[in-house]
């Protein structure tokens, strides 16, 4: 598996993946109607002129991305997506870990649904902390839990 930055041409393959992968979070929440399913080809191709993406390719298969912007010295990483037919097989944590090492921020925030217990237990295997913050809805049944990544001065920026 490579990790590569996403190009615009990327980008229909990256919908598509991200339709596909957020079809369980869809029905977990009750909800067809969560951000990721609607987002158009247009507001993705927006979204990207403000973002590094990286895409973790296989067999010249785009299988896995995540995306991350600098504002006021932290790193948000946002949409860390994978194939179903890939799942645990540490392609998230390996996306998340090369954003991380592209911006080499001291502060690192994401968001993900507060029922999404495999995301949380991995970010908080990463370092990433529950914020205190509360909750944000985004729609009747999806709420946003903040996490937060503080890199400390002797820490290894690799890990």
């Amino acid at each position: 598996m490579d990790i590569l930055t996403a190009d615009d041409g990327d980008l229909p393959e990256i919908l598509e993946l991200q339709r596909l992968a957020f079809r369980e979070n869809a029905l977990r929440y009750e909800d067809p109607d969560i951000p990721p399913l609607r987002q158009t080809l247009e507001e993705l191709t927006e979204e990207a002129r403000h973002n590094v993406t990286l895409k973790a390719v296989i067999d010249e298969k785009i299988v896995g991305i995540a995306r991350g912007r600098m504002e006021g010295g932290v790193c948000h990483i946002s949409k860390v997506v994978v194939h179903p037919d890939h799942w645990n097989k540490g392609i998230g944590k390996r996306l998340v870990v090369a954003v991380e090492d592209v911006f080499n921020a001291p502060v690192y925030e994401l968001v993900t649904g507060h029922m999404d217990k495999k995301n949380i237990s991995l970010y908080e295997k990463l370092g990433y902390e529950i914020c205190d913050d509360p909750l944000v809805k985004i729609t009747h049944s999806l709420f946003f839990i903040h996490m937060r990544k503080q890199k400390h001065k002797d820490q290894d920026p690799s890990v």
